[in-house]
């Protein structure tokens, strides 16, 4: 029952939550939100703002969804408080291959760090962790971003990373920087990026 197939429309970017059932969550009168509704509408559309660790949900009437005392979910609010903020677990994800516009992210031969243009991918575990998410190699290290802000995988202790997911098929990464994972000219995974760009954008 709390568990929703979550997809993001290709034109507008807006997501739609499905239901075990198949239903869809709507906007109905009065601000409500219902899994009610069969098919894919405006008002079935929800647009997602990110905020490392949280989510914000912005309905077809302009206003963020917030959690009532009672449990109930109401597009109402204007502004984004704590009520408004809610943690997005993905859970059907525990195997992360990643291609970006340059290749695939894979180790590095002979260093800790990781490339992110290579024909060949390896594979990566995805572990939550309150809102944000841990990324392990099969060598069951982490991912961590030094201090060159180099993206480097033989990490002892975990550290934090947020999704986002952005556009159909594609997400990005932020270290605990704050600063988007991106690939770099020569092809190297580097934890710096200061906005979102094409080099930003991993298929996953």
């Amino acid at each position: 029952m709390e568990t929703f197939q979550m997809e993001i429309d290709k034109e507008t970017k807006k997501c739609t939550f499905r239901t075990s059932q198949g239903n869809y969550w709507a906007l109905v009168a009065h601000g409500g939100i219902q899994s009610t509704a069969t098919e894919v509408s405006a008002n079935t559309m929800f647009a997602v703002e990110w905020f490392g660790h949280k989510v914000a949900l912005k309905a077809n009437n302009g206003k963020y969804i917030c959690t009532k005392k009672n449990g109930q979910l109401l597009a109402v609010s204007d502004t984004i408080g704590e009520d408004e903020q809610l943690t997005l677990k993905l859970i059907n994800r525990p195997m992360l291959i990643l291609r970006g516009e340059n290749g695939f992210i894979c180790h590095h031969k002979n260093s800790n760090t990781l490339d992110a243009s290579r024909s060949i991918y390896d594979i990566f575990t995805l572990q939550h962790s309150n809102g944000a998410y841990h990324i392990k190699g099969v060598d069951g290290q982490f991912w961590y971003v030094n201090s060159a802000g180099l993206v480097c995988s033989d990490g002892e202790a975990p550290e934090d990373f947020t999704l986002e997911l952005l556009e159909h098929g594609r997400l990005a990464i932020r270290g605990k920087n704050g600063k988007y994972l991106r690939g770099d000219q020569g092809g190297t995974l580097k934890g710096d990026g200061l906005s979102l760009s094409s080099s930003a954008l991993w298929e996953y």
